[in-house]
């Protein structure tokens, strides 16, 4: 068998339904084989960036590893995707393709050095050197990218390879590493015995939820774990969907990114802070700064040793798989709290008062859409809860504040690890052909500059993927921080009109510009119920104008009198 069958058959082997990327000439063997191999698709997209951010959409939303690949000049295009996959913890298996053995060293167009290159942003970085090799080496792509902490895997195949010959009996793969986490771990019951007295001893206790409750799908310990110690729940932007947030303990997000008063208040009173998953990055504790620890006691559970006790000291570090402690944990329980009554009275009255005064700061102009009421009508009008992959900006911190979830479970996809333009559009196409479902994008007129051509790949691939741009004509995140610390010097952000209905109608899209003077959750079921692809252009107002609820910015929108949310 040759090398580029089974290359095709490894991937059968291993449930990839999905291969992202573009051919080149060093991959063109394995293109010419996919011709008649049908059991593993090929999404062929316009840039190697977008392949990769398409690879982690999937990987995301249907709990597998996500597989792309890309020809020798366009490898270091995927350096941006791989960047964000790693600091999130997102399996993938990425395949490089490169010029043959007999040309290195003989200044080959396409020739810099790619397995250093990608160590940094991958678990591991590795060449095939010979056919003989690559089922052993793809096998162990796969078991490193779904196992201890998840992560990106980078293997090189030189062009000479493919031709090469592979034994048919080695072409198998290890089914314990098809889906992640492939392997669950825990800590010891003693530890988890201190932190379980810790939080049944707490007076205000609250859970945070990070990425790390999704990726271990332990969002239903989590709830268990909540009710029984009748404890609030909080999550960090990327944690969005641990937890139910119309169950009256959910605080919704917490911190910089998507945390608004109600939160962030009520965890300052929290003497026990329980963060599962959590890194406890700069967002989720507003760099550094919330809770103010002092006089606090603080449990870290998390995957990564990495990360325990990082940028927090913690009382207690649980190393471990969330579901495996949590599930132990909730065994572990003796007697349930019996002021969960007396608990949700109080939340549901602080939250009733904090989306009253949210109520009162809403101005309607009949020439902008607002994005909190957009939000919540798009909440109301997605009553099948598809997926929902958004860029940074409006798209991300209006949703992560403002919309709130029905159930748990994989709702949203944010790449606020890193946080690069760009990633939603690509997200969102690879998380329809992982779930085969509707999937909605939320981007921005600025990062649709990364990567617009993805639209000819929706219309082509016929992807189930509704897109909503939010056009203000600017890098609105940059304005307002530049408001916050230049006050009204801005420079370099504006851009030129763009009419974004038409630029979809180009590439082949239905597509729509909403008016502020529409009945919003009417028109938004119509945009999402529509049997085809399509794009939905809300005008807005940039940051700079309607500042949403970012902490650090609320000083600048008092001291200049611009509306804001909190």
């Amino acid at each position: 068998m040759k090398a580029t069958r089974a290359l095709l058959e490894l991937l059968k082997e291993y449930s990839v339904t999905h291969v992202f990327g573009l051919v080149g000439e060093t991959t063109l063997p394995l293109y010419d084989e996919w011709v008649d191999f049908e059991s593993v698709k090929n999404v062929m997209c316009r840039d190697e960036r977008n392949a990769v951010f398409m690879a982690d959409g999937y990987a995301r939303a249907c709990f597998k590893p996500g597989v792309c690949e890309a020809p020798g000049p366009g490898a270091s295009y995927t350096l941006p995707g791989l960047t964000e996959a790693y600091a999130s913890k997102i399996p993938l298996v990425i395949f490089t393709s490169d010029i043959s053995h007999s040309q290195e060293k003989r200044n080959m167009l396409t020739e810099y050095e790619k397995e250093l290159m990608f160590r940094g942003v991958t678990k591991e970085s590795i060449t095939i050197h010979d056919a003989k090799e690559l089922p052993r080496l793809v096998r162990r792509a796969f078991r490193l990218a779904t196992t201890g902490v998840p992560g990106p895997v980078h293997v090189r195949i030189p062009m000479d390879v493919w031709s090469g010959d592979v034994e048919e009996k080695e072409v198998y793969a290890q089914r314990l590493f098809v889906a992640y986490p492939a392997v669950r771990f825990s800590c010891s019951e003693e530890l988890i015995a201190q932190a379980l007295k810790l939080l049944s001893d707490a007076q205000n206790p609250v859970i945070i939820c990070g990425q790390g409750v999704i990726l271990s799908q332990a969002w239903e310990e989590v709830l268990t774990l909540a009710e029984s110690l009748a404890i609030p729940v909080a999550t960090t932007i990327t944690g969005k969907g641990a937890f139910p947030e119309h169950h009256p303990l959910s605080l919704g997000v917490v911190g910089n990114r998507g945390g608004t008063t109600f939160s962030n208040n009520f965890l300052e009173e929290a003497d026990v802070v329980f963060y599962i998953g959590s890194n406890i990055d700069f967002s989720v504790s507003n760099d550094w700064t919330l809770p103010q620890i002092e006089n606090k006691k603080l449990i870290q559970l998390n995957v990564s040793e990495a990360d325990l006790g990082n940028t927090y000291r913690c009382d207690v570090a649980l190393l471990g798989d969330a579901k495996a402690i949590l599930q132990k944990m909730i065994s572990m329980v003796k007697h349930k709290s019996e002021r969960l009554d007396s608990l949700t009275k109080r939340l549901n009255s602080l939250r009733s008062s904090y989306l009253e005064h949210l109520d009162s700061l809403v101005e309607r102009d009949t020439r902008f859409v607002d994005p909190y009421l957009f939000v919540k009508a798009l909440e109301k009008a997605n009553e099948k809860q598809w997926i929902i992959v958004a860029d940074p900006g409006i798209g991300a911190i209006y949703t992560s504040a403002y919309y709130r979830t029905r159930s748990a479970g994989r709702k949203f996809i944010y790449n606020y690890s890193v946080g690069g333009l760009g990633f939603a559009v690509p997200a969102a196409i690879g998380a329809h052909f992982g779930t085969r479902q509707r999937v909605i994008a939320l981007t921005t007129d600025g990062s649709l500059g990364f990567n617009v051509g993805e639209w000819e790949t929706i219309a082509r691939t016929q992807a189930d993927v509704k897109v909503v741009v939010f056009n203000n004509g600017a890098f609105g995140w940059i304005r307002a921080t530049q408001l916050e610390l230049y006050g009204k010097r801005f420079f370099n952000t504006d851009f030129s009109k763009v009419d974004y209905v038409k630029v979809a109608e180009g590439f082949g899209l239905a597509a729509e510009r909403l008016s502020a003077t529409e009945n919003l959750e009417e028109r938004i079921k119509e945009f999402l119920n529509a049997d085809t692809a399509c794009v939905l252009e809300i005008p807005c107002l940039p940051e700079d104008k309607l500042l949403p609820p970012v902490p650090k910015w609320r000083d600048a929108a008092q001291k200049y009198g611009i509306r804001h949310y909190e």
